[in-house]
């Protein structure tokens, strides 16, 4: 069963391995098996979130951001379902910080009491753009929301991860004082239902939007702990590239750890069986 942590021995076991030259790994995991062999291949820290769900079913992670569940309501059916299979790693819950149908302080408190030692702001709405994402900006459920769900954990003692999506909202998550910021690059690339929109962005494009959320975020927090994410970022070697050019010290694999490594070995598995021969008569 996955152990708890306060924020403090969060933050303790991340500097530890970056003082080692070690990069931090975020898995998402959308059942119990994906967290159970992320932890064994050294994830740092566990998520559980809608999208997993989704994801886990064959369906693009962008079904966590569409009217097809409740998302709080999820995050619950899952840590039943992936604490049994944890044995250290923290587990962040993945919230939607701007239900206007929760009381998110005792929503908060019974997470806490579930066992969650960290919580991050997805879904988030900084993945819709236009007209849509104004209009929910106009009527209470826009981006500052999740900031002000994540201030809440924050003073209840959970560690906060801050999804951000420009230098604008690199500001307010430098502004709330929240521990980590992950600079997310958009849907990921890659794999069976990887986005085609992002093969458009290079990581040097990607590099340079992180350094400009860094620079950003720091101005308010100069201790704010740099992730990265999605994107053009799919594969260790992309992780490398931007942990070279930037201050990232860290990864959240999602798609990248429980959906694209299968895809092929789980089809190459069955044609191997397929190609044998049944015993002639």
């Amino acid at each position: 069963m996955a152990k708890q942590y306060t924020r403090e021995q969060v933050l303790d076991r991340i500097r530890k391995s970056v003082e080692a030259g070690k990069p931090v790994v975020i898995a998402g995991a959308g059942t119990g098996i994906s967290g159970k062999f992320a932890e064994k291949g050294g994830a740092d820290l566990v998520g559980v979130y809608n999208s997993g769900l989704y994801r886990m079913d064959g369906n693009g992670s962008l079904a966590g951001l569409m009217p097809y569940g409740n998302a709080n309501q999820i995050v619950i059916d899952l840590a039943h379902r992936v604490f049994p299979q944890i044995q250290e790693a923290p587990m962040i819950a993945g919230i939607c910080g701007s239900d206007p149908t929760r009381e998110m302080k005792p929503y908060l408190k019974y997470l806490i009491d579930l066992g969650f030692s960290a919580v991050m702001n997805f879904p988030t709405v900084g993945l819709i753009d236009g007209r849509f994402r104004q209009e929910l900006e106009d009527t209470g459920m826009g981006y500052g929301k999740e900031i002000e769900t994540l201030k809440l954990a924050k003073e209840l003692g959970m560690f906060t991860i801050a999804y951000a999506f420009n230098e604008a909202e690199a500001e307010m998550v430098g502004q709330a004082g929240m521990d980590v910021m992950i600079c997310h690059m958009g849907l990921t690339t890659g794999g069976a239902i990887g986005s085609k929109f992002s093969e458009k962005v290079s990581l040097e494009d990607a590099a340079a939007l992180v350094n400009r959320m860094t620079t950003a975020a720091r101005k308010y927090n100069p201790n704010v702990i740099i992730f990265a994410h999605g994107g053009p970022i799919s594969s260790p070697q992309d992780t490398a590239y931007i942990y070279e050019h930037t201050d990232s010290v860290g990864f959240l694999g999602a798609s990248s750890i429980e959906r694209i490594p299968i895809e092929v070995p789980l089809a190459e598995a069955v044609k191997e069986f397929k190609k044998q021969s049944l015993r002639k008569k």
